[in-house]
């Protein structure tokens, strides 16, 4: 039991007593001091997200009467975006907040607001919900474009934090997403970790068996690591500015928090961006995720390659998949009758979109999946590629851009080695005929006037005969053509 556990029991019971009293009163609950935020609200089940100016969160759940994280009855609570830099801790202005429990942060300074959009969007798949909140850290060239989205009828919301530097050489950070947990007004609760994913939950029950109430950072963008422990000790672990250990307390009933962290460098003029889920399922019902991985790294311009699309299944149940779609590449093009796995059928083809539509059902504690053929781009790059799928109510994680291919250029044609040139051959001496002239002597028969000409045509024809058959008269005498002459 923490030393400030009755305090925080106390400040709770005081929390939820003034929720019930403005909801009952039709007013909105206690702001966070002077902290500005804007708030997403739907029909739910996430009614309303809280997002503070300065990066910090809060939620509300239609299954539920207090807010999800502490204080249950403030927004935002003690939830947000925390940014270390060379050695110093950005968070969110926690102390202007009407109540916080912080304190094992240790120093830190507040992230400087920038600006906060409306509320855009229409809540659909297409077109989610969405706020864009800009700030810095400090003067270090370091700012944050964080953008909030949801979808009305999932128990997720995803966030998209971007680090743009504008310094003049390249920095090392850790970012990290936490909160202290309140799982449905519960100040207790167990954990569990999806190792799979390098999710982490705070959870009713150890290890989420039986599957109950939820409340999960699901990282979109891979290289993370997670915590899960009492909220204080996850405050102090940022608060040492080191990444999370990767350790979860899920067996132990204590009055917790969880988060994620990433570590990565930002090149100078350069930016990167990390994702995450967080859900909030009174269930227990955990999104789903997908994977893709590509046939072969590399390829020459125009030729052949594939990828190959997972979508993990964590629940204990099968769950239907109602579409999984691919965004291909810039210049990729599908193959036709080439899909094999979960489905053989040719994908709807829109633009660079390909889309399969179902349902397909995926095992509890499974994956199905399911590959294709395609011809890469004729122009010289390197090519990412992100897939994505509709499981209805369940919340699905893309993959992000992933799946690199690096086209090379072709090699240019060689020509043939050229044959070699026969060798001339001696000609074989031609035999020395023995014929003389005499027997190219031919008489012919005179039959009357005129005779002589026609025996000289028929000389000639023979003559022709001769040279043709290779006796060519010049080689062996004259020939005679004599016509026959009386006694």
């Amino acid at each position: 039991m923490h030393t400030n556990t009755i305090v925080r029991r106390f400040s709770f019971t005081l929390a939820v007593a003034g929720l019930v009293l403005f909801t009952l009163l039709g007013a909105a609950p206690a702001s966070a001091g002077n902290v500005p935020f804007k708030t997403i609200s739907s029909a739910g089940p996430l009614s309303d997200i809280y997002l503070g100016g300065e990066l910090s969160c809060q939620i509300a759940h239609t299954a539920d009467s207090a807010f999800e994280f502490y204080p249950p009855g403030t927004a935002p609570g003690d939830c947000g975006t925390f940014l270390v830099v060379n050695d110093v801790l950005y968070a969110p202005n926690f102390a202007n907040h009407d109540g916080t429990a912080t304190g094992g942060l240790g120093t830190y300074t507040p992230f400087t607001p920038v600006s906060q959009s409306t509320v855009t969007g229409s809540g659909t798949s297409a077109d989610p919900y969405k706020v864009v909140t800009v700030a810095d850290a400090g003067a270090t060239g370091l700012q944050i474009t964080q953008t909030d989205s949801y979808v009305v009828g999932q128990e997720s919301y995803r966030t998209d934090t971007q680090i743009s530097n504008t310094g003049g050489s390249s920095q090392s950070v850790i970012l990290y997403r936490a909160a202290d947990c309140y799982l449905g007004g519960s100040d207790s609760g167990y954990g569990f970790v999806v190792t799979s994913t390098g999710a982490v939950a705070c959870s009713i029950n150890p290890d989420n068996t039986p599957p109950d109430r939820i409340e999960q950072w699901l990282p979109i963008t891979g290289g993370n690591n997670y915590y899960q422990a009492g909220y204080s000790e996850v405050w102090a672990a940022i608060g040492t500015h080191a990444s999370f250990p990767n350790t979860c307390d899920c067996s132990s009933q204590i009055d917790n928090g969880a988060g994620i962290s990433w570590s990565f460098t930002i090149p100078s003029g350069g930016q990167a961006t990390r994702s995450h889920l967080t859900t909030f399922s009174p269930t227990g019902e955990l999104p789903l995720s997908v994977t893709k991985t590509a046939d072969s790294a590399t390829s020459s311009q125009g030729a052949a390659n594939g990828y190959t699309i997972t979508v993990n299944n964590p629940n204990v149940t099968a769950v239907n998949v109602d579409s999984i779609t691919d965004t291909l590449p810039a210049g990729f093009a599908y193959t036709a009758g080439s899909t094999t796995g979960v489905t053989t059928s040719d994908p709807a083809i829109a633009g660079d979109t390909l889309t399969w539509s179902g349902p397909f059902s995926a095992p509890g504690s499974g994956s199905i999946s399911l590959h294709f053929a395609v011809t890469v781009s004729s122009a010289p790059g390197e090519y990412f590629n992100s897939a994505t799928a509709d499981a209805g109510t369940f919340t699905v994680a893309p993959t992000g851009d992933t799946a690199p291919v690096t086209v090379t250029t072709a090699a240019a044609p060689t020509d043939p080695p050229e044959a070699p040139q026969p060798t001339d051959t001696p000609l074989t001496p031609q035999p020395t005929s023995t014929l003389t002239s005499e027997v190219a002597a031919v008489t012919l028969p005179k039959t009357g006037a005129g005779a002589q000409g026609s025996g000289s045509l028929t000389g000639w024809l023979i003559a022709a005969l001769l040279s043709s058959a290779g006796l060519a008269a010049a080689g062996y005498g004259a020939l005679h053509l004599r016509p026959n002459r009386r006694p």
